[in-house]
């Protein structure tokens, strides 16, 4: 199978096959055994799985060598004879056969079943998670436990073969987006126990760097978003049923309930007993038609939040001011409610109550309601191609704020951590929509375009398709580059020449500045740039916080460990005692409040250093250097060129 086509029918035929473990058995290289599968035990087992953990292992089938190195899994079947073959029983390796048998009414589908492939998973945790539990379960002999291994089987398939399709999909197309798959896992697995370090260990990275993607990208940690995924599914639970608050805590991943209620009432502001009868009685006297869709229970937003705040890591969630949920005004209800007729009347002036797309570029007339006549055309997004407006004038945008006010254009409304930003000054007319975007206030707004990212389109209750059901919807990247994200925002917005115009200037400015700082700074000269926090160190690249500036548009050269470390690594937190191996011949540093203690341990390191001895530290404010937007970036080169020229001075 070499197409995701391929690999989608071949899915569809596990989902039609009755499957059964039969045996799951580890190994380990020391004990010189290897697996063994016998002629006579093929032929009663359909497949097997080899999931190979550590060293590597080499598998036979007929006439076919598979060389396999950890991380690794193979699936092979019973039409094949099979050997597993060591080249050196020295080297330690580690790994798990798992046999099962399947019973398909199609021929067709067992024999499609019996395909041998393998693959190098992206996480290998979750299934290794996962085969430790069924061979223990397995091993006891015990009919429960035994049942409960092969409850576990298929979703062990469902990783492997969800991993594999993964694999395949992202050969084609571009590196996956961390934070959306993280969202995903979160959505699916709620109910488990999650911290942020088996979230980070799942994608092969460090707590702090995975909340460093979350908090850039949804303006929320990894717990905190579990969190509100959590409450948001308990008031489902509360509404829908007449469970002890108990079992809605067990059902949403708390086993402590009086842990849980203390979570649900600082997040709400009600007991779970108090929500449940305020909801129910608002239900009784509004008698509200739109109560099925579930409108009452849409989460507020969470208080508005950046990366100045006290730094939220932790391994298990807790207690966090960062959350306060309101009841919904009944007025957002009655627009949508008016919404959907206008929008059903509209429907039926139009032959089957959709538009056809058009041929990429082209653009088209489409009739309103008024019978004016708005301009509309193709474009092509992450998630397709949706038929936008020309020329937009009630445009909602969940991250590009200083794209659009760059370009002369005032959205409607954006999100909390975003319409946040400083260098903003006049914010009149914008609507907060919170974080995690309300759907209920996208929709009182009226948009006739939505813009969003990936992840924050996935984190809004529904989604993507959720969202196109309000207004026209498009889903692009979170590039933290001006240049290029004023171009691709002049062809969303039909503004293509002010987009041109912003570029040349800033192009401009680029070069003046270049030329304004050449004569104070050496061509050896190397750049670094620290954040220090009450409870931890950071030290930033080359996307915000002045480092693109720095870094890219500037072109001054970043401290060797930076460069390898940061720039082109994961790294993001760093220990005290290796700071001086970050810092460069010059050091521009962020000290957010509250971090007097914290500096207090470090000033010495710093002093020491290159920077520290030459008198070049720059003091720079952490909220005017979070933002990466085109408004922000070009405040940020002012700043950064008047404190070098005037460090010379």
């Amino acid at each position: 199978m070499e197409s995701i086509t391929d690999w989608n029918a071949y899915i569809e035929q596990w989902s039609r096959t009755a499957v059964r473990l039969q045996s799951i058995r580890s190994y380990r290289g020391e004990d010189e055994k290897i697996p063994n599968l016998s002629e006579s035990r093929l032929k009663t087992h359909t497949g097997f799985f080899f999931i190979l953990t550590r060293g590597e292992i080499r598998i036979r089938m007929s006439d076919k060598m598979y060389h396999c190195h950890s991380p690794y899994i193979f699936h092979g079947g019973a039409d094949k004879i099979t050997s597993f073959e060591v080249s050196d029983h020295h080297k330690e390796w580690t790994g798990y056969l798992i046999e099962y048998t399947a019973s398909s009414a199609s021929l067709e589908d067992r024999g499609s079943l019996a395909l041998s492939h393998g693959f190098t998973p992206n996480v290998m945790l979750p299934i290794q998670e996962k085969c430790e539990v069924m061979g223990r379960l397995w091993k006891g002999n015990e009919p429960l436990d035994q049942l409960q291994a092969q409850s576990i089987f298929l979703p062990l398939v469902y990783e492997v073969l969800s991993q594999e399709l993964q694999t395949l999909a992202h050969t084609e197309s571009a590196k996956p987006n961390i934070v959306t798959e993280a969202i995903k896992y979160i959505k699916a697995n709620y109910r488990e126990s999650i911290t942020a370090e088996k979230l980070a260990g799942r994608y092969n990275c460090s707590t702090s760097y995975l909340s460093r993607l979350f908090r850039n990208q949804i303006g929320l940690g990894p717990i905190e978003y579990l969190i509100h995924e959590r409450v948001h599914h308990a008031k489902q639970l509360l509404l829908k049923s007449d469970a002890r608050i108990q079992d809605v805590a067990c059902k949403v991943g708390y086993a402590d309930v009086y842990y849980f209620s203390r979570l649900f009432k600082k997040h709400t502001g009600h007991s779970p007993l108090q929500f449940r009868a305020e909801q129910q009685k608002a239900a009784q006297v509004q008698n509200n038609p739109l109560h099925r869709l579930e409108s009452s229970i849409v989460s507020p937003p969470f208080h508005s939040h950046n990366e100045n705040e006290s730094y939220y890591q932790r391994d298990k969630e807790g207690d966090t001011s960062m959350f306060q949920f309101s009841r919904p005004a009944f007025g957002a209800m009655m627009v949508l409610c008016t919404s959907l007729i206008l929008s059903a009347c509209q429907a039926s002036n139009t032959t089957g109550g959709v538009a056809a797309q058009e041929p990429a570029s082209q653009t088209t007339s489409t009739n309103a309601s008024d019978s004016t006549a708005t301009e509309t055309r193709i474009y092509k997004h992450l998630k397709g191609e949706t038929n936008i407006p020309v020329h937009p004038q009630r445009v909602v945008s969940f991250f590009h704020l200083g794209e659009l006010i760059a370009l002369g254009v005032k959205p409607v409304g954006t999100t909390t951590y975003v319409l946040d930003n400083p260098h903003i000054s006049d914010k009149t007319g914008i609507t907060d929509i919170g974080i995690p975007p309300d759907a209920e206030k996208i929709l009182s707004l009226q948009p006739d375009l939505i813009v969003t990212t990936p992840a924050l389109a996935e984190i809004v209750e529904g989604g993507y398709d959720a969202l196109s059901k309000i207004a026209p919807t498009i889903v692009i990247e979170q590039n933290n580059e001006p240049i290029k994200d004023i171009e691709m925002f002049g062809d969303i917005l039909g503004k293509q020449e002010e987009a041109k115009q912003w570029n040349e200037k800033f192009t401009a400015k680029i070069a003046a500045y270049k030329a304004k700082i050449s004569p104070y700074v050496r061509a050896d000269e190397t750049f670094s740039i620290l954040n220090v926090r009450p409870d931890a160190l950071f030290v930033y690249g080359d996307t915000n916080m002045g480092g693109n500036i720095i870094y890219k548009y500037l072109g001054l050269k970043p401290a060797a460990k930076v460069e390898s470390d940061v720039i082109h690594g994961e790294t993001w937190e760093v220990s005290t005692e290796v700071i001086p191996e970050f810092i460069g011949n010059r050091l521009f540093l962020a000290v957010n409040k509250g971090a007097e203690d914290k500096l207090k341990d470090v000033q010495k390191l710093i002093n020491a250093s290159p920077a520290g001895k030459s008198g070049h530290v720059y003091s720079i404010d952490f909220d005017q250097f979070l933002p990466s937007d085109p408004i922000a970036v070009e405040k940020q080169l002012d700043i950064i060129t008047d404190l070098i020229i005037g460090d010379a001075k």
